[in-house]
């Protein structure tokens, strides 16, 4: 049984096709996407954390602008993910573990270790790396497949990810892990 898993998180039209990250998110892909294949390759689980918002929902008037509506295109994943090699889980609040099943599903494949990836890191990444944190997962961001708007938010999330409730590597570090395991 493989104790580690991969959270792709939040790689969604409305938000990876925003102008604002559009350039950040076709630079982060490659890696994202030798993540996935390393993964998949070990035979470890790979999870698609979504967004699927009610058009009302609460959220919007703190950000300011709308995403992720459900049953909308925009709140479909974006094509360069498929086919995906594991299942899609949807949340309706930033953490990939608040009302999901997602540590059912974690518990159920003897997962120990949780490696992020995706957007925004100082959002979904961060809350993420944290609810893992407090459920006794080790979370990992891997730095080469994570972002955010900024440069600053990203570096901030990863300081404070590290700091208090894991660990940053890069995609490198991780491969390595991995392949030292499979020998």
């Amino acid at each position: 049984m493989n104790t580690k898993t991969l959270l792709v998180i939040d790689m969604q039209k409305d938000l990876c096709h925003n102008l604002r990250r559009k350039n950040k998110v076709a630079n982060m892909l490659p890696p994202l996407l030798q993540a996935i294949d390393l993964f998949s390759s070990a035979k470890m689980p790979i999870f698609y954390i979504r967004f699927s918002l009610k058009k009302d929902d609460e959220q919007f008037d703190r950000f300011g602008d709308k995403y992720c509506i459900e049953g909308t295109e925009g709140a479909e994943l974006i094509p360069e993910l498929f086919p995906l090699r594991g299942p899609v889980i949807t949340k309706q609040k930033h953490s990939a573990f608040y009302e999901t099943n997602l540590h059912d599903l974690l518990t159920e494949a003897g997962v120990h270790e949780v490696y992020l990836a995706g957007l925004q890191t100082h959002i979904c990444i961060m809350t993420t790396a944290a609810d893992a944190s407090f459920r006794g997962y080790k979370a990992i961001a891997i730095k080469d497949c994570v972002l955010s708007t900024t440069e600053a938010n990203k570096e901030d999330a990863l300081f404070w990810i590290k700091k208090y409730v894991g660990d940053v590597k890069s995609l490198n570090e991780v491969a390595s892990e991995i392949s030292n395991e499979a020998t």
